[in-house]
């Protein structure tokens, strides 16, 4: 895969059901890479970061794995909520969590699009598979 290819499939359109499958894979990644960067720093932080990483690990596994609207529907929600909360914390406020805007943008932006893939994948490119599979 090229690398026009890898970044039309994060921040382009999504081209098919083949490419719907691969930014849900890749999106599902991210939150299991993720679950392990939070399960790693628990050891210094505190183990109150285990119950975000065991979170993230599980939407990820389900939306790699099984397309799974309803994780990638709760992934953007916890991805939202560490967005706000680290803009909190950079704004003053010591909330507890995370103070990298970078990564908490990347997370919310792997969320956004785990959503719209998984429910194209359901929803208009369902018929492409269906039609795929009578043929």
């Amino acid at each position: 895969m090229s690398e026009e290819q890898k970044k039309s499939s994060w921040f382009g359109k999504i081209d098919g059901r083949d490419g719907a499958i691969e930014l849900a894979k890749g999106c599902g990644t991210a939150f299991l890479v993720v679950a392990a960067l939070q399960a790693a720093l628990s050891f210094i932080i505190g183990y109150s970061v285990l119950i975000d990483a065991a979170l993230y690990a599980f939407c990820g596994y389900f939306i790699r794995n099984k397309h799974s609207r309803v994780a990638a529907v709760v992934a953007l929600l916890l991805a939202l909520i560490a967005l706000v909360v680290t803009f909190i914390n950079k704004a003053g406020q010591n909330l507890g969590g995370g103070n990298n805007v970078f990564i908490a943008l990347i997370v919310a932006w792997a969320g956004v699009r785990a959503v719209e893939a998984t429910f194209k994948l359901h929803g208009k490119l369902s018929a492409q598979a269906s039609v795929a599979e009578r043929a």
